[in-house]
């Protein structure tokens, strides 16, 4: 099985052009564009999850959202979900926890469900 699991995704780079952070990327509209996998085909196969910190920002929410709207509308089997509590930094948290169920759904993912 192809899959993607993605936390505290982003799908479009567009909005950074015009902040501080793209002093590094330096990317143009054209570029950041290129590089943002929402205006990706959907891949013809696999699926993708995403998932975002249940108290982020509204950006992460609109971004991982809208990615499983248009790959799900492209035929992509698609989720989104939260992680309870968390902030952008600590969505990851769960994958330290074997028994979480990040963790669970990864090993679904891989093939390795219990």
């Amino acid at each position: 099985m192809i899959a993607a699991y993605a936390i505290s995704g982003l799908f479009e780079l567009g909005p950074l052009v015009k902040t501080s952070i793209n002093n590094a990327l330096r990317l143009d509209d054209a570029a950041a564009r290129a590089a943002s996998p929402l205006f990706w085909r959907a891949p013809a196969r696999g699926s993708l999850d995403a998932v975002v910190g249940e108290i982020e920002s509204a950006e992460y929410f609109r971004q991982s959202r809208s990615i499983v709207e248009v790959w799900g509308k492209a035929g992509l089997p698609t989720r989104f979900g939260t992680v309870a509590g968390a902030n952008h930094f600590t969505a990851i948290a769960p994958l330290a926890d074997p028994g979480s169920p990040m963790v669970a759904r990864l090993r679904e993912l891989a093939g390795h469900a219990r």
